[in-house]
């Protein structure tokens, strides 16, 4: 059995996986980013009845993005603790080598809506005249629910197709995907945009309580998953 994205699992569902398959060698295989996780976790393998010890391994080679992207996302989460799928707490995730580059991601900030979104169909119709690159590589991803709407109806008011990832099979589709960030966990594309970035997710942060801190930091690491989603080039919009 092997499972990806594991650090969003449950306590409850390791432990049913793990019932499933009992603790024989190369039995269970479990694939997680610990800086990638967007659910509060609050467990160790350990405590869900698995042994590690001197049973994980290090995938450290990035094939997925361009050393640019990766370096711009990193920069977001500097300094940020997590814990990886041993229950380790780190900081920071450096891949040992990235065999990709590109350009640099754009990064903009807006005060009005509608030049927001009169940028964003501007840089979907810029990068999708690349060779090799079409409307179905493209992706808009967003923190809420009410961004996706938004943006949904901008891109269909401007002409360009649109398909929500909560429809998304898998089936190539000349569409440009829209969705929350939660719903592109998984999936890659050429090129991405994030287009309800504040400004307070990209600051040290200041005093707060525990719960507030932990929505923060949620919150950052979902737009580190979102960054690393894009290949060739990204988009960021600054509000």
């Amino acid at each position: 059995m092997i499972v990806d994205e594991a650090q969003d699992l449950s306590c409850a569902m390791v432990r049913m996986l793990h019932s499933l398959v009992g603790d024989a060698p190369d039995w269970l295989t479990l694939i997680g980013d610990g800086q990638q996780s967007i659910y509060p976790g609050g467990y160790t393998l350990g405590e869900a009845g698995l042994s590690v010890a001197g049973r994980g391994a290090v995938l450290d080679i990035n094939y997925r993005n361009t050393a640019q992207i990766v370096s711009f996302a990193q920069r977001l989460v500097d300094g940020d603790e997590y814990a990886d799928i041993e229950g380790v707490v780190a900081r920071g995730d450096v891949p040992s080598s990235v065999p990709r580059t590109g350009v640099e991601p754009v990064v903009t900030t807006f005060t009005d809506t509608r030049a927001l979104e009169r940028a964003m169909v501007e840089r979907v119709r810029r990068v999708t005249c690349e060779i090799g690159t079409g409307l179905g590589d493209v992706a808009v991803l967003c923190l809420t629910r009410r961004a996706v709407d938004a943006v949904a109806r901008a891109l269909s008011a401007a002409g360009l197709p649109v398909l929500r990832l909560e429809e998304y099979d898998g089936v190539p589709s000349e569409a440009v995907k829209v969705g929350t960030i939660k719903r592109a966990k998984g999936l890659e594309f050429k090129q991405v945009l994030i287009p309800d970035v504040w400004r307070s997710h990209t600051m040290v942060a200041r005093q707060m309580d525990d719960t507030e801190r932990e929505r923060w930091e949620l919150t950052r690491r979902e737009l580190y998953v979102a960054m690393t989603r894009a290949r060739d080039g990204l988009w960021v919009a600054l509000s």
